[in-house]
């Protein structure tokens, strides 16, 4: 539905990347996208977002306008931020943000490559976690009811885009929350049956990775706990990850949901506000 670049990858792949850099930009943005989303999801983040944030946001193989990349290890993932941080940020600090699954690979990355500061691109500055999965939580799930569920509805969604009816509800009402131009390209995104075969794989893969491991650097997490089967449980789940860094806020958010914490304009300005370096709200 809407035009974004494509950045041709040095194995003759694109990735589908949202990217803005002010002539002024004093630091750098880069948005990992939860599973089955696109960046767009990011719409209102970016928005109140300050004029000096370079930022880019972008689709992983498979998904949008992006280039599959079957059987994609995590390192793989890793090279692709790798080849974004040194076209369109370079030499900038950078903040790695991600929701859900890309609450994960932002740490993760930030924990692989935080340390070698002899890289071209800038230092990191901070990590952002919002809902992130926990891969501990999502490996002891495995069999139960929740993995059970999470795998029949990625493949029930990939069947009704196969078959056109997903065109005629949204994936989720988070997704009402956004301007009109937004909408249509949430719902052109999901009318694709590959985007959800390329979630189910992701997600397949996903059980499959180590836990995070230390970062040297700044960490929030941020939590919603609205509609969780256990808001204390999800909690203290989520508190697990402050552990990652010896400098680590958590912001806890009763009236925001999974979805929601993104997608309504309220809590993307927050969020927004912790991406800003130097700011500890």
């Amino acid at each position: 539905m809407a035009a974004y670049t494509l950045f041709e990858r040095p194995d003759g792949g694109v990735v589908e990347v949202d990217h803005r850099r002010p002539p002024d930009a004093e630091f750098g943005v880069l948005l990992f996208n939860g599973l089955g989303l696109p960046h767009e999801q990011w719409s209102w983040v970016r928005g109140f977002l300050p004029g000096n944030a370079a930022c880019v946001g972008y689709n992983r193989p498979g998904h949008g306008l992006s280039s599959p990349l079957r059987g994609a290890t995590l390192e793989d993932q890793f090279r692709i931020v790798d080849e974004l941080r040194e076209r369109y940020l370079d030499d900038l600090p950078l903040v790695l943000v991600g929701h859900s699954i890309g609450g994960y690979l932002a740490a993760a990355y930030a924990a692989s490559r935080g340390s070698a500061a002899s890289r071209e691109s800038g230092a990191l500055s901070h990590v952002v976690m919002v809902d992130p999965t926990i891969i501990s939580d999502l490996q002891a799930s495995l069999g139960l009811l929740p993995d059970w569920w999470t795998r029949q509805r990625l493949l029930m969604e990939c069947l009704w885009a196969a078959t056109g009816l997903n065109i005629l509800r949204p994936m989720t009402p988070a997704g009402t929350l956004y301007s009109e131009e937004i909408k249509e390209s949430l719902t052109a995104y999901h009318a694709r049956p590959r985007v959800w075969a390329t979630a189910y794989r992701e997600y397949m893969t996903a059980r499959t990775y180590p836990p995070v491991g230390r970062l040297g650097l700044p960490l929030h997490v941020v939590t919603a706990l609205k509609g969780t089967r256990s808001a204390e449980k999800h909690r203290r789940s989520q508190e697990t990850m402050l552990e990652l860094s010896d400098s680590s806020w958590h912001h806890v958010l009763d009236d925001a949901d999974h979805m929601g914490v993104v997608a309504e304009q309220t809590h993307a300005k927050t969020l927004a506000e912790l991406v800003i370096p130097g700011r500890v709200a």
